[in-house]
């Protein structure tokens, strides 16, 4: 997506969802929505409640509002749940998989990683951040990158994770394989995905 100049924790914060993925999220400090009246009871409607569930996921891994809808598209075409199918493909970005392995401390931080040449997939750089992982593929750094303070910074938080069934890491070499196309049970986002395919099936 188009680089995000605004603050994190104040997305988390409207969403009172966590996106940034920071030990020290404004959300753990101050649940209450930004604004001057933050704990207005107003009743959302119905669009309201969709649209926050997609913009949830969509901040999740930090993608434009073009390439979201890109993804949907996809998922509709493809058999399957298309809910379900929309989760997988997010989950399956090369950004997203280096961060799941553990690299790095946040999504945006593997994102980095990943545009300036340091990941390798299948012994080849690829430096673009949406890049699809196919099950067997596997995800590994440069070796004069593994000494970065930004990979050791990673690894020191990633044993707070649960492992993923999806994915087989070697944090000795730095190295993870995607074993499997990720199903929404392991997928660990608190997210209706209903809401979103209901959403945009009346705008597609």
């Amino acid at each position: 997506m188009a680089r995000f100049l605004g603050s994190r924790c104040k997305k988390c914060r409207q969403l009172n969802f966590s996106v940034c993925g920071s030990e020290r999220c404004a959300l753990a400090r101050r649940d209450t929505r930004p604004g001057m009246h933050p704990d207005s009871r107003r009743k959302e409607s119905e669009f309201k409640k969709r649209l926050i569930e997609k913009q949830k996921l969509r901040f999740s891994y930090w993608v434009s509002e073009r390439q979201f809808r890109n993804y949907v598209k996809d998922a509709f075409r493809k058999p399957g749940i298309p809910g379900e199918t929309l989760l997988s493909l997010l989950e399956r970005r090369l950004d997203n998989m280096v961060y799941r392995l553990g690299f790095v401390p946040t999504l945006l931080a593997a994102r980095q990683l990943v545009v300036h040449g340091h990941v390798l997939v299948n012994g080849r750089k690829v430096d673009r951040p949406p890049y699809a992982l196919k099950p067997g593929d596997v995800v590994s750094l440069k070796e004069k990158s593994k000494k970065m303070g930004l990979i050791e910074e990673g690894l020191a938080r990633s044993p707070a994770r649960p492992p993923l069934p999806y994915l087989k890491v070697d944090k000795e070499n730095l190295k993870g394989t995607l074993t499997s196309i990720p199903e929404r049970a392991h997928i660990p986002l608190e997210i209706n995905e209903g809401l979103i395919i209901e959403h945009y099936t009346r705008y597609l």
